[in-house]
């Protein structure tokens, strides 16, 4: 426990409370789990490589071993997530798992939703697509607001959220479609297999959107732009909602949706749960393709090169491995606790809860 959560238990009985309820969920999400017979595992927080993801920055440390010979010394990094280790331990045979931990990402943006160190669910079904962890996500919200003695609509936000399945689910293509008539897949670039940031930028001019690009604005920055600007808050606020096919350059440890890898996997079977704003969870039905794994892990290694503020660290090449030793058909979830916590006790921060 840190100083400052200290000083506020002390100054706000209120902090008590947040923090209490985060540990009711936390037993919650055990019992969920438990019930269905998946098996908690427990991650490394130290790691020696990570899985090379150019949208995260880390955190570097340096273990010190002492022997006859001196210091030895090897950098380690704290894990940004659990998914690695999970995926190998399906790869090895364990079947349906999940983790509660904390994780670490280094330059999150300043605000209430926001920390470097938090608390994370992540949990991998054997056998299914994102389409049965849409149902099961579903599922662990009703699970939890039937323990905690909630009705099936939760205020948060200032809004009424209907908790009710089944949620709506939306496609990224049909968001840009309807809330900024841009159809993605003519900023696709057939020449370079890519979505290309030139063709986005036209849309945005022929638009007349108030974006600025620069000349180093690449095409996921302006996608992130143009979808927290315009999309996620024109996303409907009675229900959650699940946004989902995400492009697949946004997505590189994602399965390409069926029959689309000639296109040059435009689109991935991906999905985020949004509640009045509040990004809950991200989904993939995993990618099981080690040829594939390993091109999507170059790529992003190239990407992550070309950051100006990015820590270097060794990437964990022993995942593509696990892939050649054949990992079964599964999806996994990513769920933020604290922003859970949030949802269920409609809290603005997440400062507060996040001890």
């Amino acid at each position: 426990m840190n100083t400052s959560f200290f000083k506020q238990l002390i100054a706000n009985p209120a902090t008590k409370e947040q923090y209490l309820l985060k540990l009711q969920i936390i037993q919650l999400i055990r019992d969920f789990f438990r019930e269905r017979k998946y098996i908690e595992i427990e991650p490394p927080i130290l790691n020696n490589a990570l899985i090379p993801e150019s949208y995260l920055d880390i955190y570097q440390t340096e273990e010190r071993r002492v022997g006859l010979d001196g210091i030895v010394r090897k950098n380690k990094y704290l894990m940004t997530s659990p998914e690695a280790f999970q995926k190998k331990l399906l790869a090895a045979g364990f079947g349906s798992n999940f983790a509660i931990t904390r994780s670490f990402r280094n330059g999150e943006p300043l605000s209430g939703k926001h920390l470097g160190e938090f608390s994370m669910l992540e949990w991998y079904e054997q056998g299914s697509t994102y389409t049965n962890v849409m149902q099961t996500t579903e599922e662990l919200f009703t699970f939890i607001a039937n323990n905690l003695n909630l009705s099936q609509k939760i205020t948060y936000n200032s809004a009424n959220i209907d908790i009710s399945t089944p949620w709506p689910r939306m496609s990224m293509r049909d968001l840009f479609q309807e809330f900024l008539s841009i159809d993605l897949e003519e900023t696709w670039s057939p020449e370079d297999n890519a979505f290309s940031v030139k063709h986005l930028t036209q849309k945005v001019v022929e638009k007349n959107l108030p974006i600025t690009v620069e000349t180093s604005t690449t095409w996921e920055e302006l996608f992130n732009q143009l979808f927290l600007t315009y999309v996620e808050p024109a996303l409907p606020t009675e229900k959650p909602v699940i946004v989902m096919d995400f492009p697949h350059e946004l997505s590189p440890l994602a399965r390409p949706r069926p029959g689309e890898k000639h296109q040059g996997n435009l689109w991935a079977e991906r999905f985020e749960v949004m509640i009045a704003g509040l990004e809950i969870c991200d989904t993939y039905t995993e990618n099981t393709d080690a040829a594939l794994q390993k091109s999507t892990f170059e790529h992003e290694i190239s990407k992550i090169s070309t950051k100006k503020v990015h820590t270097p660290y060794d990437f964990d090449w022993e995942f593509v491995e696990a892939l050649e030793h054949g990992l079964p058909d599964c999806s996994g979830n990513a769920l933020g606790i604290d922003r859970l916590v949030m949802f269920f006790g409609n809290y603005d921060s997440i400062l507060d809860i996040a001890a």
